[in-house]
């Protein structure tokens, strides 16, 4: 019975002696891996923050304060992102205000001049627009000749520049062709470094609103488009009750 003991005892012993080895051939193998890559944590710093160093009360080692360091950094990254969130929040809620105002203001509109009064002064506003410019289709002669600035021939084949857009109605938000500037801004068509162009459709393609700015960088691409689209939506159809009235009057 004591000599099972013993020889319990002594191959618990031996398990324990192997774990030993093997743990120091690990470490070992680790230590000489660390010391071949000292730039391991330069290239991996999430490491920092999963790794767990003990150290005694006082002056913090490097690597302590690289964990401080990485975790600070996250804290500030989660910061910015959060304040990035709540601007975007606060942007979306001030263009559904401007976005509800619009309805309200347009279901008050009276007659076509008040439509396009109501849409310009807006659109102008809410987004910084330097100059700001409605152009309606028509084939009728008398709105052709008593509105130039506001109606245009709706067969003029300067429209072709827009006939991609007006197809499949896309708004261009960013880089115009000189063409559409031209048509659309005329005589400040040179100022125009970036521009927005809103295509007017309730059923039938009813006109264009161009947005346009002195900067390069107001109106891009990476704009997004919702808003615009939708206020396009709205003006459409207005602008129709209110064309259609003015055609029977």
């Amino acid at each position: 019975m004591n000599k099972a003991k013993i020889i319990n005892k002594k191959s618990t012993n031996e398990e324990s002696s192997t774990q030993q080895e093997r743990q120091l051939a690990t470490d070992l193998e680790l230590i000489s891996l660390l010391r071949e890559n000292v730039d391991i944590l330069e290239r991996h710093p999430e490491l920092l923050s999963v790794l767990e160093v003990p150290h005694e009360t006082g002056q913090a080692v490097s690597l302590i304060e690289r964990q401080v360091a990485v975790l600070r950094q996250k804290t500030q990254t989660q910061d910015e992102r959060l304040r990035e969130l709540m601007d975007v929040a606060r942007d979306n809620e001030r263009l559904a205000i401007s976005r509800h105002s619009l309805a309200i203001n347009l279901l008050a509109a009276h007659d076509l001049d008040d439509v396009i009064s109501t849409v310009l002064d807006v659109l102008s506003n809410e987004l910084s627009a330097d100059y700001a410019v409605i152009k309606l289709f028509s084939e009728d002669k008398q709105r052709l000749e008593h509105a130039p600035d506001l109606f245009v021939d709706a067969n003029d084949k300067a429209l072709t520049a827009f006939k991609t857009m007006l197809d499949h109605k896309n708004i261009v938000c960013g880089k115009s062709t000189d063409e559409q500037k031209t048509f659309l801004f005329e005589d400040n068509a040179d100022r125009i470094q970036s521009a927005a162009i809103i295509p007017l459709i309730a059923g039938a393609n009813l006109g264009l609103i161009g947005l346009g700015a002195d900067q390069v960088t107001r109106f891009s691409s990476a704009m997004g488009t919702d808003f615009l689209s939708q206020m396009g939506e709205l003006i459409s159809a207005s602008l129709a009750v209110h064309l259609e009235s003015n055609g029977n009057d």
